[in-house]
């Protein structure tokens, strides 16, 4: 019963677990159904989920369920597996993975973040000898975000006053990660958002250490608390431990709202349009990242080193793909 049915309507009572007349009250389970995203393995995917949209158009066609959507899933999203020599980890096989010995080693976060690090969750991964250096590498990271957004903050000289541009830089860093790594989690992408996280914590553990002047007290705070936002669902027992230790007893990072970022700072400042003549590169360009092609195609052939090339030739065709490239063809 457990394996083949109630596992095929049980988001049906969760909408009304404490319903002790019926099995579930149709008008509070229409009220939340359908399920708004449904995960799980390929097996899922043809099993469990087959049986559970067959129960569900069977209870709404016999009356138990009225106004319940016959589909019970809005979206699904089918995992990979990890392998072990070409085959999935199995009890019957042998070739389980005990995680204990990496709870105790590099902890539950550090495994946690791996899995997520490793490749698209959509993809399979077989696991291997430099498996462990990956996990490790996972936990090496954590503790450098334990050094930048606690130590530091105990340990480190900040100055207060007007911010300089080391520290525009910083907010503006900030913002894209923010930005990135809440179009990553929406996306699926949890190896790019571990990588962003990644890239951001050396580039502030570089602006803390930077020898030509103390980090913005307020800069730093602002981007060491964002840093842990975004990394509370992926490490939620590291990043849990380190804001309350930024905030004081009984300070709750799980309690606290997604960071939000402003649109204006995520934008790079300025990108480098390269141009070309005949497909050779006679200059490079630092442009606003939304500039258009009129605007691109006449920078490029304003340029000197560009009318050197052309020595006085007119352009038969010019392609611009603004801001990254154009293209001068004689």
């Amino acid at each position: 019963m457990d394996t083949f049915v109630d596992s095929s309507w049980y988001y049906l009572r969760f909408c009304d677990p404490w319903n002790e007349e019926q099995p579930f009250d149709p008008a509070v389970a229409a009220h939340f159904m359908p399920v708004d995203q449904y995960i799980g393995g390929i097996e899922h995917a043809i099993l469990h989920l087959l049986y559970a949209r067959f129960y569900t158009k069977a209870l709404v066609d016999v009356g138990l369920a009225p106004g319940v959507e016959r589909e019970p899933f809005r979206r699904l999203f089918t995992q990979g597996m990890i392998r072990m020599d070409g085959s999935k980890m199995s009890k019957s096989k042998g070739n389980l993975v005990a995680p204990a010995k990496y709870f105790d080693g590099v902890g539950a976060d550090a495994l946690r973040l791996f899995h997520l690090f490793v490749g698209p969750p959509s993809d399979d991964f077989d696991w291997s000898d430099q498996t462990d250096e990956v996990i490790d590498g996972c936990g090496r990271f954590l503790d450098r975000v334990w050094r930048l957004v606690v130590e530091a903050q105990e340990t480190a000289a900040f100055r207060d006053g007007p911010p300089g541009p080391a520290d525009e830089a910083v907010v503006r860093a900030t913002h894209r990660l923010v930005a990135k790594v809440s179009e990553d989690l929406d996306r699926w992408s949890f190896n790019t958002a571990v990588a962003a996280c990644m890239e951001f914590t050396n580039d502030m553990t570089k602006y803390v250490r930077s020898a030509e002047e103390d980090p913005h007290r307020a800069t730093y705070a602002a981007a060491a608390d964002a840093l842990l936002l975004v990394l509370a669902p992926m490490a939620p027992h590291a990043t849990a431990e380190a804001w309350e230790r930024r905030h004081g007893d009984g300070a709750r990072i799980h309690a606290r709202t997604w960071p939000t970022f402003d649109p204006e700072l995520t934008a790079a400042e300025l990108v480098t349009l390269v141009v070309q003549v005949n497909g050779k590169v006679r200059d490079r360009l630092e442009v606003d990242p939304g500039i258009e092609e009129d605007e691109a195609t006449a920078l490029a052939l304003a340029s000197p080193r560009v009318a050197e090339a052309l020595a006085g030739a007119t352009p038969r065709r010019v392609i611009a793909k603004p801001p990254r490239l154009v293209n001068i063809v004689c």
